[in-house]
């Protein structure tokens, strides 16, 4: 089975699926797209967007849009990197060369001052679908969408972080195949049942890379972790903190692959999908990879649930610039395109919803069968990245300590006090904390 690489990861992984799905898209108007008016037909709204085939599948599916009212969509297609950079810039500078933002909530304490309330849109805008907000999953729509009184985004692209493992190397080991392993210590004790020869125990991606620090966060939270404490000082090397870092360091670790110290997400993917790792840790957007046959030997082997204890929070959202020109018409494009009716389509079209309906719809179902559990997932005890400003920061000191003590080269209690001595210095130097 050959490997998996980066750049094939995401440009192929889902490509036939969702060509299919164009085409029958392509076929059907929507009665939210029926209902449109063509009030602001020659407005032009320009569009932070990302890249990758269900980010081109989306663009492609706006067209019906476009169509529908005369409004031309231009999208600027980025990198995540460099969506949230340019998002942050044009917001907090008033350059305002987007009207339109695809964003993630991460980025919210920085951007959300600037972005407009959306909480009547469906009011306000004539032809514009009901938002539906009882059809999110609660807590997911809370992070997504609230920023003080106002709701400054809405959500398009639910996920959450997953557990996946290889059915038959559990029945080989003596595992119940049909039963996810219900804590962290459970996958440890699993994955020194699994280890052998070849074949490892988990697939910890242990790189100086944003993957090493999302699992830490979703176990640090599982084992009941807070960023802060009652006065608001980092609590990173915490009880909950300290048995986090030492639960990977000492024990995933080493029923891991070598080799994983440089490890990000598709080698997350990669090491699951040949095989090498029985259990891993997984986002949404591996699954098109796992469950394929071509490019997975347990594609017919594969369980999945949430990740134990707590999830960590990923998605994407749509949200409008507070100084737009085309205030309505750019209101009318994120009530349209997440609206329950077109998101019920982009689920069958992309399988990455954020809607309890379309989770739940038996046609997208069929083709994304990982959407029951991404939708328990959401609806559990979720985690998410530290709410402030400048969070990637704080991931990276996180990655970097925990891969120098997954390397050998510090103790865990060693890189979990320097997780919160540094966190706790770029605070101050911020000013989230006095000097």
């Amino acid at each position: 089975m050959p490997g998996i690489t980066r750049r094939g990861l995401t440009a192929a992984a889902a490509a036939a699926s969702l060509l299919a799905g164009r085409r029958a898209s392509a076929q059907t108007v929507s009665e939210a797209t029926r209902n449109l008016p063509r009030t602001y037909s020659g407005t032009k709204l320009n569009l932070a967007w990302g890249t990758g085939q269900v980010n081109s599948a989306m663009i492609d599916f706006s067209r019906e849009f476009t169509d529908a009212t005369g409004i031309q969509l231009a999208f600027t297609s980025l990198n995540s990197d460099d969506l949230q950079q340019k998002t942050i810039l044009d917001t907090a500078t008033k350059t305002n060369a987007f009207d339109v933002y695809l964003n993630a909530y991460q980025w919210k304490q920085e951007i959300g001052p600037y972005l407009a309330d959306l909480t009547h849109i469906e009011q306000e805008i004539k032809g514009c679908p009901p938002l539906d907000l009882d059809d999110f999953p609660k807590a997911p729509l809370e992070v997504y969408s609230r920023f003080g009184d106002k709701t400054m985004a809405i959500p398009l692209n639910g996920s959450a972080t997953c557990f996946v493992w290889n059915k038959k190397a559990f029945r080989a080991a003596g595992l119940d195949p049909d039963q996810a392993p219900k804590s962290w210590q459970d996958v440890y004790d699993h994955g020194t049942k699994l280890h052998a020869d070849k074949q490892y125990g988990f697939n910890m991606p242990a790189g100086k890379s944003i993957q090493c620090a999302c699992i830490w966060i979703t176990i640090f939270h599982g084992f009941g972790g807070s960023y802060t404490d009652a006065k608001g000082q980092p609590a990173l090397n915490s009880a909950a903190g300290m048995r986090a870092t030492k639960f990977i360091v000492e024990q995933l670790q080493k029923v891991s692959p070598p080799g994983n110290l440089t490890w990000d997400f598709p080698e997350m993917v990669n090491a699951c999908a040949v095989g090498a790792s029985a259990q891993g840790f997984m986002w949404g957007g591996g699954f098109a990879t796992l469950l394929d046959p071509n490019k997975s030997v347990v594609a017919a082997d594969l369980g999945w649930s949430p990740t134990p204890e707590a999830v960590l929070l990923g998605g994407w959202a749509l949200s409008v610039n507070a100084s737009c020109k085309a205030m309505d018409a750019a209101k009318l494009f994120v009530g349209w395109m997440t609206c329950k009716e077109i998101s019920l389509r982009l689920a069958r079209l992309t399988g990455q919803p954020c809607r309890v309906s379309a989770f739940t719809d038996a046609a997208a179902v069929k083709k994304y069968p990982q959407l029951p559990v991404m939708l328990a997932a959401m609806q559990g005890k979720v985690a998410m990245y530290m709410p402030m400003k400048d969070n990637g920061q704080v991931n990276i000191i996180v990655y970097d300590e925990l891969n120098a003590a997954c390397a050998g080269t510090k103790s865990a209690e060693d890189a979990a006090n320097a997780m919160q001595e540094k966190t706790l210095a770029f605070m101050k130097r911020r000013g989230y904390l006095p000097g």
